[in-house]
């Protein structure tokens, strides 16, 4: 692009990093997304590769931030975004796949005809 140098994906964290502690979007920081077009121009090539993205990941991993790629676009986050939220236990899918089974049998009783029924259509057919 332009004839000028690629960036080395250190550039490329450090720059990310920049730009969540910048004001922006009517906020003084904090998460964004940045789209596929912006990341290429930030990274200063005409394609992103796979191994660079893995590379941008785990550098801004390391400073504390996390990049999701959402295929169109890229969110970066601090990782502290995530502290708070709600841990998933054993006991909860626990909890959770006993409620499927008995939805489950529920489902499966009220689509089953009793015998009772299957003997009055019998009879009112005769």
């Amino acid at each position: 692009m332009s004839g000028s140098l690629d960036y080395s994906n250190a550039d490329v964290v450090d720059r990310l990093v920049s730009l969540y502690d910048h004001s922006f979007g009517g906020k003084p920081r904090g998460r964004y997304r940045i789209s596929m077009k912006l990341m290429c121009r930030i990274v200063n090539q005409r394609r992103l590769w796979p191994e660079q993205v893995e590379a941008i990941r785990r550098g801004l991993y390391e400073t504390g931030h996390i990049l999701i790629d959402l295929g169109t676009y890229f969110v970066v986050v601090n990782q502290q975004t995530f502290s708070s939220y709600r841990r998933l236990n054993e006991a909860s899918i626990a909890t959770l796949e006993d409620a499927l089974a008995a939805e489950i049998s529920t489902e499966i009783e009220e689509d089953t005809p009793s015998k009772s029924e299957d003997q009055g259509q019998v009879a009112s057919s005769g």
